[in-house]
């Protein structure tokens, strides 16, 4: 499913996990849409939507709608409180809905959270830097992947 831009950015957001494959793979598709409008240093290929399931089978995936429509998604491994994907329409960027999914999350959790990020990736960096998130510094908190992308961990109290 392909969003346009919203009608309206006052519509409300209902966050909720994800019911069944449909949301799942709906999910999926804000995931590789995101994915490849923001990560243009990774090849066309790297944000596939069979990923995004596989992740799914381990982790709670959690949904920001926007009336019926999905517009963000947050998978979260759990037992690590540990966000490995968190993805919003680039149709709706902009809106506060990854704010609120990670809010939400938090409050459900009741615990600090971590993720990992690429580095190259400055939008997502001014994003966590601006919502309270901070960068780890230990010698595991940071690297270079098998691609050559330097990453960090970051985490929120």
């Amino acid at each position: 499913m392909t969003m346009g831009r919203p009608v309206c950015s006052t519509l409300s957001l209902t966050i909720r996990t994800a019911r069944g494959p449909a949301e799942i793979d709906a999910a999926g598709e804000i995931y590789v849409r995101s994915g490849r409008a923001a990560f243009t240093w990774r090849p066309p290929g790297y944000f596939r939507i069979e990923d995004f399931r596989m992740f799914a089978l381990d982790e709670e995936v959690w949904l920001a709608l926007m009336g019926e429509a999905p517009v963000g998604v947050l998978s979260l491994l759990r037992e690590a409180n540990f966000i490995h994907c968190l993805y919003v329409d680039p149709d709706a960027q902009g809106l506060g809905v990854g704010s609120a999914l990670v809010a939400h999350v938090r409050r459900v959790v009741g615990q600090p959270l971590t993720l990992k990020l690429d580095v190259p990736n400055r939008k997502a960096v001014a994003f966590y830097a601006a919502t309270g998130w901070e960068r780890m510094t230990g010698l595991e908190d940071q690297g270079v992947d098998d691609a050559g992308i330097t990453w960090a961990r970051y985490r929120l109290a």
